[in-house]
């Protein structure tokens, strides 16, 4: 499918907090695979500034008097105002040099007026606290900056702290905390899907267009997950996958090089990293053009067909002969960090409670039971997982 000419919706989320609205979200937009995969949106910031430039224009249309002898109200209302901020300029400045900057400030002013009466309305985006608050307040990112406190490590016991200085995450109410970076790498090894999408197009010069997708689906209950996750990243857009499931993605190369950064620094555990490592190799060769040439699309199609599935057999009909890349080997490391676990947990963990009854029906039993299944390529991790629970055990 082009995606050219699809937009695509980001989710509507309703306003649960009045601190909404000092949130800039994306109403519209559209991914092109032009220009290094363009993304154009549309935000609520452009949607309330055109409301007020329309209020604006209204404003001075109903004020215009067309040569009539008696003003009505709102020309008597605009031309206080201009004698108001022409008296102040002048009286400021000096009745000369004051001219020339009267049109730019009174212009400023009507613009700042407007859109500060537009943002007290209950919920609505205050655009020029955003402003004044970037300018004021030096920009950071508190996934990467930021002291998240700890967990419990092997050979050492530390405490949860619900300091500010260590955000948690809250699945009550609006999400505005940002994730462990080890629980995302968890979570990522849990339900995470590296994939390089390479369908026909026929804008393209060899008609075949690449994208690399970084995907995570989740029921929707889960959805504040996926929300705290692209808050923390700052990347990423969350779509509707079917009635009761959604999909954080993240495409363009420039949030994906971000994304490597991450598991650069916090690596998977799984087996999947031998699929990120793949992944990694596609989104090189792309920003390097690779794609552009037919040895280079050979090659990723070759990594597609060792990634998760492979190539379907409609697939392998255009690329017949392909050989799928070996594999990197994935080695055993030990659990660096509890969130990682707690992330893992959160995706492939089980909790039951077993109702049973004796063959005679006149004795039932209650039991508790924790699992997780993997895939048999991962059964050094589950060994991993119950040497690490027996360790920590230890601990407490």
């Amino acid at each position: 499918m082009s995606t050219l000419n699809s937009f695509n919706y980001s989710l509507y989320r309703e306003i649960l907090s009045p601190l909404d609205q000092f949130e800039i979200r994306d109403l519209l937009s559209l991914d092109a695979p032009i220009f290094g995969n363009l993304h154009i949106s549309i935000t609520n910031i452009g949607l309330y500034l055109t409301i007020a430039g329309l209020f604006i224009l209204v404003m001075n249309l109903l004020s215009t008097n067309y040569n009539k002898l008696v003003s009505n109200n709102w020309s008597i209302s605009q031309e206080s105002l201009y004698a108001t901020i022409h008296s102040i300029v002048t009286n400021q400045i000096n009745g000369k040099s004051g001219q020339l900057y009267f049109p730019f400030i009174y212009t400023l002013f009507i613009v700042i007026l407007i859109n500060n009466l537009v943002g007290m309305v209950i919920r609505s985006l205050y655009i020029f606290y955003l402003i004044i608050f970037n300018r004021k307040i030096p920009k950071f990112n508190p996934y990467y900056d930021y002291n998240f406190g700890g967990g419990i490590k092997l050979g050492k016991v530390r405490q949860y702290s619900t300091s500010s200085k260590s955000p948690m995450y809250n699945l009550k109410g609006n999400n505005s905390n940002y994730l462990n970076p080890y629980y995302i790498t968890g979570f990522v090894d849990a339900e995470g899907c590296f994939t390089t999408s390479i369908f026909k197009d026929a804008r393209m010069l060899l008609k075949w267009q690449v994208k690399p997708i970084l995907k995570i689906t989740v029921h929707n209950r889960d959805l504040k997950i996926l929300e705290a996750l692209q808050r923390t990243w700052g990347v990423g857009k969350i779509y509707k996958h079917s009635d009761n499931a959604s999909v954080y993605r993240v495409s363009s190369l420039k949030n994906l090089r971000l994304i490597i950064d991450h598991f650069d620094k916090y690596p998977l555990l799984t087996q999947k990293l031998a699929d990120y490592h793949l992944f990694k190799q596609s989104v090189d060769l792309i920003e390097n053009k690779a794609h552009l040439t037919m040895e280079g699309l050979l090659k990723l199609v070759s990594i597609k067909a060792s990634l998760n599935w492979g190539l379907s057999t409609k697939f392998k009909e255009s690329f017949p002969g392909i050989e799928p890349l070996v594999r990197p080997e994935v080695k055993l490391t030990e659990i660096q960090d509890i969130n990682w676990l707690v992330g893992f947990v959160e995706g492939e963990g089980c909790f039951m409670v077993n109702y049973l009854q004796d063959r005679n029906k006149t004795k039932y039993y209650i039991g508790l039971s924790f699992s997780i299944s993997q895939h048999d390529r991962d059964s050094n991790l589950l060994n991993g997982l119950i040497n690490y629970l027996g360790r920590l055990l230890n601990f407490l």
